[in-house]
């Protein structure tokens, strides 16, 4: 496994750098004769620009960092305890502080965004949010977040460890209003099943377009290089 320093000065690198440091540290690994390590290396990705910016934030703005985290554990703590029947459980203040934490560090990553020229849009905030949301109620993630490695977007899977506790069915003579609970909760429960699915094909789509961004760039590359060849045997 490679070298924590080694992951936290790639991934704590400028975004237009990542690539060439990436392919120094492969060869170097190689020429260790660690060539497990290297093909490790090897295979990151370069960070999109919503994972970069919050890989900055573990290193600019580590304690609200960590304090995401610490609110993610709370949320499902509060979850549990509410699944297990125990009293004084408020899933609801504890979710209303992960949520608050959490926008706080995306207005962080768009400063940070702005500082080095790149336009936070409406779009890359929503990744950055849902990553943090979703990384902090991961422990595997959390730990990447924490430490900045992270290499691509983190999405919740279905809606995280019980974020939803499922309403338990009732006599025939509950009151109305518990029925028109359950059916607001039936609904909202749908719509966010439909913004998870979504994200998911909009993180899709972000992938095919900047594969298809590569290749092009790759082409036109290669372009460039007939036409000097040819400027090169007409002199």
């Amino acid at each position: 496994m490679p070298a924590a320093r080694d992951l936290d000065r790639l991934y704590g690198l400028p975004r237009e750098e990542f690539t060439d440091a990436r392919n120094a540290l492969v060869r170097e690994l190689r020429n260790a004769g660690r060539k497990d390590d290297a093909e490790e290396v090897r295979a990151l990705k370069k960070p999109a620009v919503s994972v970069w910016a919050v890989n900055q934030l573990a290193r600019r703005h580590p304690r609200e960092v960590a304090d995401l985290v610490k609110a993610g554990d709370a949320l499902r703590k509060a979850q549990r305890d509410v699944l297990a029947g125990k009293k004084g459980a408020d899933v609801r203040e504890a979710s209303r502080a992960l949520h608050e934490l959490a926008d706080e560090l995306v207005g962080a990553a768009r400063e940070i965004l702005e500082e080095t020229g790149d336009r936070a849009t409406q779009a890359t905030a929503q990744r950055i949010s849902g990553t943090l949301r979703a990384a902090s109620s991961d422990p595997a993630a959390a730990k990447l977040l924490r430490k900045g490695h992270l290499s691509e977007d983190v999405e919740s899977v279905g809606f995280g460890p019980l974020l939803h506790v499922a309403p338990q069915r009732k006599s025939r003579s509950q009151p109305k209003r518990d029925r028109a609970r359950e059916r607001a909760a039936l609904q909202k429960k749908r719509k966010q099943e439909a913004v998870a699915q979504a994200r998911q094909e909009a993180a899709a789509a972000r992938k095919a377009a900047d594969k298809a961004e590569r290749e092009a760039k790759r082409a036109r590359e290669r372009a460039e290089a007939a036409e000097r060849r040819v400027a090169s045997l007409e002199r």
